[in-house]
Parts: structure tokens; sequence; C-alpha cells
């Protein structure tokens, strides 16, 4: 048999096996497909300010795509999307050579064409199994191209690890004429500026992806690129907010004041986070009525945040409107209409000023969290891994607590002399153990000491680590002694530290100490009064409550505790434990019933045994209330 017939007779036996498959799985067979996805940067924008011009350009540029780019590289177009293509290929390669000719055939378009109106593609490339009914092709492979291509830049090109690997290949095959990877068209391709095509990214978090995926530019940067290989990681680790005073909707003279008392109010607010750094409003004060631009703002006062607004008084009452933009992207992250009374923005505990700073703290930890699980971690800045590593770490899910390990050993991989990341890894092992995601308490123990102990290596004043090794001791190893001395280091090294007021607070709780604990868990609360784990400040707060007999006080806070995060083991504990001992027995069954839907396997006995004042009289009896409640002795 000849070469030609026994490749004619292999190639009909693999559409006969395709054949079957796809008759025994509805049409559809699985088999590998190099994948190029690409899509017009900005493109609601250009359609919706030149529709017209905008939609018959891009209807010259799919023409020139399908009758020439593709058929060169043997690519198949398998949909169009309106503001984009995707395309299946043989081989790399080609997917990569077309996607750089699909640059490059823009790039010549857009000249004399103003910079507004341009056109730019971003696009993703990925090798993997997907699933085929003969004309469109679907799976995760699918999907990871088109994530991919989120984080190009414009005229950028994105590859996974296993594109990556073909290209790989078929470059070192440039010095074996006698392989064949891709068409010749991709061959030459590939020879020209060859010494710029790969750029390694790292691991990228992608959204609806639970693990980082290994991402590659193929090709140049972009001249403003999604992502770069490493930043300057001596950058600090506290984003920078402006508040801009507020803008009067009239142009009545009382009025224009009211402004910058909003300003003022909010700034002194903003300004008791530790994780915030905040300008003040002598230098914001320029910018008032001049909000048009916040790339401007920012590049002017350095901030990564601006918070803007306006308002309208009316007889004693005032109605604000307030607005939060991201500087990094330019766009809205926050904004909301509150209502209030003008005499209330001249109290010092003004509740609109509250409002509005507390939903802009939480805003922009929100923001950074985003961020985290979009973009990937080597190109994040240091504060984007540290406030969101700390929301992270609170959040419900179990997937993003873990994803929480990688961004802290990545901050502490930046930052090796700073002990803040690992103070706050310490704090991750005790969540794993508070929010029943691990038994193993010792080991988490020794896990959570070796990182407080090398946070106190590089700082031993450093008053998070203290607080949180004396939580180790309190929570997880019941050395009470141990743990009171590290609380009082921690408080004695900063006093206004909420932490460690927070925890001082619990080790006085777990000792029998009602009064001390009550004093130091509220000396905490308002210390933090805009913390993002506000429930976390107010589970303790409630347990500290709870030894002082205040019942109806540790009810209050486990139930508002509770409407933040359901999902915390320890605050249920607490309110059932308040609910019995005010005699309301029917609401303590229920709130046991919240506990064991989280920690099934609970018991009186296992209680017992982790608590670390079961040998004093507050925890025998906070034993017997959850016996009383229904949770059974031993398992």
């Amino acid at each position: 048999m000849s070469g030609d017939q026994a490749n004619k007779t292999e190639g009909q036996a693999v559409r006969n096996e395709q054949s079957d498959l796809r008759a025994a799985s509805g049409g559809l067979v699985r088999q590998e497909a190099v994948v190029l996805l690409v899509d017009l940067v900005e493109s609601v924008r250009l359609m919706r300010q030149h529709e017209t011009d905008s939609v018959r350009r891009w209807a010259d540029f799919v023409r020139i795509v399908t009758a020439q780019i593709l058929p060169r590289y043997r690519g198949v177009l398998v949909k169009s999307l309106g503001d984009g293509l995707m395309a299946r290929f043989e081989a790399v390669p080609d997917a990569v050579a077309a996607a750089a000719e699909m640059h490059r055939t823009l790039s010549t378009q857009n000249a004399g064409i103003p910079e507004d109106r341009r056109f730019h593609l971003r696009a993703g490339i990925n090798s993997a199994l997907a699933w085929s009914d003969g004309i469109d092709i679907y799976g995760t492979g699918v999907n990871l191209a088109a994530r991919l291509a989120t984080l190009a830049g414009p005229g950028e090109t994105i590859a996974s690890a296993s594109a990556h690997e073909q290209l790989a290949a078929a470059l070192a095959s440039l010095a074996n004429p006698g392989e064949t990877i891709g068409s010749a068209a991709a061959r030459d391709e590939l020879t020209h500026g060859v010494d710029a095509l790969c750029e390694d990214l790292g691991e990228c978090v992608l959204k609806h992806f639970d693990n980082p995926v290994r991402a590659y530019r193929v090709g140049p940067a972009s001249p403003h690129p999604s992502l770069t290989a490493r930043r300057d990681y001596g950058t600090p680790m506290e984003p920078t907010i402006a508040v801009i005073p507020f803008n009067a909707r009239s142009d009545a003279p009382a009025h224009f004041d009211v402004g910058n008392l909003i300003a003022d109010s909010v700034i002194w607010r903003l300004s008791k986070s530790p994780n915030l750094k905040v300008i003040s409003r002598l230098s914001t004060n320029v910018f008032r009525g001049r909000m048009s631009d916040v790339a401007e703002v920012s590049a002017h006062l350095g901030a990564t945040y601006i918070l803007s607004g306006g308002y309208v008084v009316d007889a004693g009452r005032i109605l604000v409107t307030a607005e939060l933009s991201a500087a990094r992207t330019n766009q809205v992250v926050w904004t909301d209409r509150m209502k209030g009374d003008i005499a209330d923005l001249l109290q010092p505990e003004s509740e609109l000023a509250q409002r509005i700073a507390s939903a802009v703290h939480l805003s922009v930890f929100d923001a950074e969290v985003e961020h985290v699980l979009t973009q990937p971690l080597p190109t994040l800045e240091s504060y984007s891994l540290l406030l969101g590593s700390i929301r992270l770490m609170h959040r419900s899910s179990k997937e993003e607590f873990l994803q929480t390990r990688k961004v802290l050993d990545e901050l502490i991989d930046r930052h090796s002399r700073i002990a803040a990341p690992r103070a706050w890894l310490a704090n991750w092992y005790i969540l794993r153990v508070t929010r029943g995601w691990s038994e193993d308490r010792k080991r988490e123990a020794t896990e959570a000491l070796n990182a407080s102990h090398a946070a106190l290596d590089r700082d031993p004043s450093d008053a998070l680590a203290l607080a949180t090794e004396g939580f180790v001791h309190c929570h997880l190893l019941n050395d009470l002694d141990t743990a009171r001395k590290r609380c009082d280091q921690a408080v004695d090294a900063n006093p206004s530290h909420a932490l460690g007021w927070l925890y001082r607070g619990t080790v006085n709780a777990f000792n029998g100490e009602g009064e001390a604990a009550v004093a130091a868990s509220r000396r905490a609360l308002e210390l933090s009064p805009l913390d993002p784990q506000r429930y976390y400040f107010e589970s303790l707060g409630a347990t500290a409550e709870l030894s002082a007999h205040r019942y109806e006080e540790a009810e209050r806070l486990a139930r508002s505790s509770l409407i933040h995060n359901r999902m915390h083991p320890s605050t249920w504990r607490v309110l059932t434990i308040a609910l019995v001992s005010q005699g309301r027995m029917d609401d303590a069954r229920a709130a046991l019933a919240g506990m064991r839907r989280l920690e099934p396997a609970l018991t009186v006995e296992r209680y017992i045994a982790r608590i670390p004042n079961a040998q004093l009289e507050t925890g025998r009896q906070w034993a017997r209330c959850l016996e009383m409640a229904g949770l059974p002795t031993t398992s």
C-alpha cells in the first residue's frame, strides 16, 4: 500500500470513529482544537458614539479575515460575535500568525482615523479538547480562550500554557526544516520578530476558573498593556483616596460650604482606617466643580480612588448623591443617594457622613477583591493583594478562602522584610479552624505560630502579629496565660490597634473576666467603625458580652453579625447560649440548627475539648446551654 493510500485509509478510519462518537453523543464529537478568540476593544462605546461607521468598518474587517487571513493560515471561522470572532486552527503557530496579521491589518486601517474611533483587538489562544458539532465548538477550553482575551491589552494576544508549549515546539522546529509544525505562512511569520515573541505573565486568576492559569503574551506588548510581567514591588500597601468637596446643585451662597462639610466629615472617618491613605481636603479643594476627568485628578493627586458628589438643600434637609471611581479603570465602583439633616453634619457622630464613609470603605475592599479575582497575581498592586486577601479571608465561599492563601504567598514573596503579610497568614490558619474547615487544630496552630514568629522576626513590635499570636494560644492551644501576655504586648505596642483589643477582650472572656472583656471588645469596635469584617468584631464582641452575663446585648451583637455573615459557626453558638440563658428555648433550638448546618459533627464533648475555659465555670455553663438547646453529648 502506498503512503498516500495509507494516509487515506487512516483518515477514513478517524472519520468513521468520529462519526460513531457523534452518533453516540447526540451529534457532538470531542477533538483537539486550537481556538482563537478576538474581541473589539471598547466596542460598546464605539457602537454607541459612531454606530454606522463602526458597523461598516467591522463588517469590512470580518470580510478580510474570512477571505484572506484565515485561508492563509488554515483557519476556519466558527462564528462572528458582533464585536468579536472565534476561529479554529490546525496548529497553534497558525493561530498566533493569524492573530498577528489581524492586529497589523487594523493598525494599517487606523491610519488617519481619530484616536477615539480607532479599532483595536484583544486576542486569546488556547489548545485543548473541545466538543464540536461540525459547525460550532464548545467546552471549557473555548471559555478559557475567551477569558485569556480579557487579559490582553489593545493589540495584544495572550496564550495559555498548552498553546505556549506547542508554540515553543514550533520555534524549535525552525532549526529543523524536516519538521512541519504549522503552515508555511505561519513559519514565515514566526521567523519574523521571534526575539520578542513570548513573555511569561505568571499564574493568572481568571473569573469562573477555580485554579490560576499560566498565561503568556505572544508578540510585542501594547503601548497600554493590561498586564506587565512584574511591577515595582516597593509600592505601599494602602490605596490612596481623594475626597473632592461635594458640589451644590443650586447657586445659594448659604449652601456652598455644605460640600466642604461633607468632605471633611467623610475624610475624618476614612482617615481612621489603617488600610487607606487619605489626601487632605486642602489638596482636593482645587478640583471642586472640575470632576469631569478622573484620570486628571488621579495624575495630580496620586489617588487610586476618588470620591465626589453633589447635594441639594431644602428646609434643613439634604439629599446627597455620592460617587466613588477607580482611577485604574476610570469606572464608577459605587454610587448612592442618601438623605439627612444639615444639623446632623455638624455632629461628631454624623449618621450621614458615617453611612457614606462606611459604604466607600467597603466598596474599596470589594473593588480590590474583584481585581484580585480577575487579574494575574504578578501584575496586581500590593495594596490590591493586601485588601483583597483581608476581604477574601472572610468571604462565605471556601474556594475564595483558599484562594486567599495564594494571594498572601504572593505578597510575602514581594515584601519579604515586612511583617504584615505573615501576620495575616497566621490569621488565615486561625480562621480555617474557626470556620470549620480544619479539624487538625494542633497542625493549624503550629503553622500559625510559624507565620507569626516570622512576622515578629521582622518587626518585634508588630501589633497585628502579637495579637494574632495571642489568639492562637487562646483559641487553638488553650494557653490563656500566654495569650493574655501576647495581647497585652499588642495593645502596648499600638494602643489604637483594633484587632489587638478585640483579641484581648476574647482572652478576658474565656478567663471569666466579663467586665474587662466588654471594655476591650467595645474599644475594638470604636477603633474600627469602618472595618469590612465588622461581623467578626461583633461576633467576638458577643462572646465578651456573654461572659459578662449581658445576654440581650450578646444576642443583639450576634444577630447583627449574622446579617453580614451567616457562615461563621461560632456566632451561632454564642447566639444559642445567649438565648438559652434568657430562657427562650424555641429560639435557641432554631439558632442551634443554624450552627449544626455548618458544623454537623460538633458535640458537647468536642466543644468542651476545644474551648480554653472548659475548666472554668463560664465554660461549663456555656456547654450546658448548648446541651439544653439539643446539641448531642457525644457522637
